[in-house]
């Protein structure tokens, strides 16, 4: 496998949390509505520690595209024509 399809493999298999996804803290009901969410969608769901000034304690990791299906779903193309 080269160097390039290595860097889209693991482009691909991107975890991220709600913080590092949407730019701020997404808060316990947005949280757990992702989280319910993803287990029914059977999407990897990942927990992680993190320790700062305003946190501390577990927090749960989804894959990227996961997250953007969630916050950007796809239209329709039958939403997009005119009649």
């Amino acid at each position: 496998m080269n160097m390039k399809k290595i860097v889209q493999v693991m482009e691909n298999n991107e975890m991220m949390s709600l913080y590092e996804y949407l730019g701020r803290a997404a808060g316990p009901e947005l949280g757990k509505a992702v989280a319910e969410a993803a287990g029914k969608a059977n999407a990897k769901i990942t927990s992680h520690y993190v320790e700062n000034s305003k946190y501390k304690g577990d927090i749960l990791k989804y894959p990227k595209e996961f997250l953007d299906s969630y916050f950007r779903p796809q239209t329709a193309i039958d939403d997009k024509l005119p009649f």
